[in-house]
């Protein structure tokens, strides 16, 4: 833009002063003319013109009314015919010769008739060619001013990316070998360094994801060798001895079977858990009177686990609302994991309390509880607090977890976990407590708590 303004400029300037000049020039070429004329010199006559030729690079014209040139004087060859109507007005013409000129032309009056134009050509050659000059300077120095912007935009850019360039690079060279490596951050307080900082909390997540998940298959692993050892041995007994032998027969057969039990019920948790983690669990919510399920659900307890009473309290009428089928496995696991640790004789009690903030569920025992530094585990898969424990109470733990996981993503409704207050139990006792907690809704009262 700046050399089209200098170009411009220049234009204007050197044929506006060729302009000036040559009106000057034709304006006393003009008046002498006639002042020659009327002394009775003939228009024609070229000696007239030779005598008014004072510049080099002027030639004068006397053109008939027919446009014929009668009269010329001047030291280039100028092609009358070709320069285009000039007069009263100048005109820029260039020969096929390549000549740049100037043309204007005045009409002469004889005793009040027109005889003729008087023609003054200027060349402009000199000046053409120094704007030809000019405007390949500004060319050139518009490309070169273009690559070095280019190249300084260039390194200027890669300086800039280099950060950038630098975290691609670390990110694509980690993959599932390598999860601990961390992209290093920029110095500069910026937006790249909250990237890298974002993609370093992306990898721990991801890190612990594959921990989590790498655990996660050497705790099944685990659990299932065990039942499979079984089987295996069970199975050398019937091909020995259990053709020949009835009792070892029924032995071994009855441990088939519980251990198959086992591993079909390992197997449904471990179902029940991917479709949490994967979101394809459906629900289906409803209104439940939790008065009469928790009446319903205790009575089948108490026939299963006659060595336990159970105990409920909850609000007539008070309603939330959720998938019956899901919350009724929940509080399955639940009690079933408080019958395993509470003492023969132990209570375990269930309540519900609601208030405008919600409704709150809670499972209370009398068992040997858990130690307070490890109630942030006691959800995790297949974590047990005591590692000696017998294997039939291994699978709570999951069977909490995936609950909880279900609770959290597809059945909103946190749990929560302490020991009882010492005021809540026996001094011989620890025993554990769980809150499912329900949110309001922004329903009318006639509308149940949301799960």
């Amino acid at each position: 833009m700046l050399s089209l303004c200098v170009f411009v400029t220049s234009l204007h300037f050197l044929l506006d002063r060729r302009r000036t000049e040559l009106a000057g020039n034709l304006r006393n070429i003009t008046e002498i003319f006639l002042e020659e004329v009327a002394d009775g010199h003939d228009p024609t006559d070229p000696n007239v013109l030779w005598e008014l030729s004072t510049d080099d690079d002027i030639v004068l014209l006397f053109l008939t009314s027919d446009g014929t040139v009668a009269s010329r004087a001047g030291y280039f060859e100028v092609d009358a015919a070709s320069i285009p109507d000039c007069v009263g007005k100048i005109v820029m013409h260039k020969e096929k010769n390549g000549l740049a000129l100037l043309a204007k032309s005045m009409p002469v009056l004889i005793n009040g008739e027109f005889t003729g134009n008087l023609m003054v050509v200027k060349r402009i050659d000199r000046e053409y060619e120094f704007l030809e000059m000019l405007a390949r300077l500004l060319l050139a120095l518009n490309v070169c001013g273009a690559l070095i912007a280019l190249g300084v935009g260039k390194l200027a850019s890669q300086k800039m990316l280099a950060p950038l360039s630098a975290i691609i690079r670390k990110a694509r060279s980690i993959d599932s070998r390598s999860l601990h490596t961390r992209v290093e951050l920029p110095r500069e307080d910026d937006e790249l360094r909250l990237l890298a900082q974002t993609l370093n909390d992306m990898l721990d997540r991801v890190e612990d994801a594959f921990a989590r998940q790498g655990q996660f298959t050497q705790d099944a692993s685990h659990e299932l060798r065990t039942p499979l050892a079984a089987l295996q041995g069970n199975a050398e007994l019937l091909r020995r001895w259990g053709r020949d032998d009835p009792a070892v027969l029924d032995k071994c057969v009855a441990a088939i079977w519980r251990q198959t039990e086992y591993m079909t019920h390992l197997t449904e948790n471990l179902l029940f858990l991917t479709r949490g983690d994967h979101g394809s669990q459906a629900l289906e919510k409803k209104a439940v009177d939790i008065s009469r399920f928790l009446d319903d659900l205790l009575a089948e307890r108490r026939e299963i686990d006659p060595a336990h009473p159970y105990e409920a309290q909850a609000e007539a009428g008070l309603r939330v609302y959720a998938d019956e089928s899901l919350l009724r496995q929940l509080l399955l696991i639940l009690l079933d994991n408080a019958a395993r640790y509470t003492p023969t004789g132990g209570a375990i009690r269930v309540s519900v309390a609601s208030d405008e903030n919600g409704a709150c569920l809670s499972v209370r025992d009398e068992g040997c509880g858990v130690p307070a530094d490890q109630l942030e585990n006691i959800f995790e898969r297949f974590y047990r607090v005591d590692k000696a424990r017998d294997r039939r109470h291994r699978a709570g733990a999951l069977h909490c977890q995936n609950h909880r996981a279900h609770a959290r993503q597809r059945h909103p409704c946190p749990i929560t976990e302490w020991p009882r207050p010492a005021r809540d139990r026996p001094s011989s006792r620890k025993g554990i407590a769980l809150y499912l907690l329900f949110a309001a809704t922004a329903f009318p009262e006639s509308r149940p708590f949301c799960a």
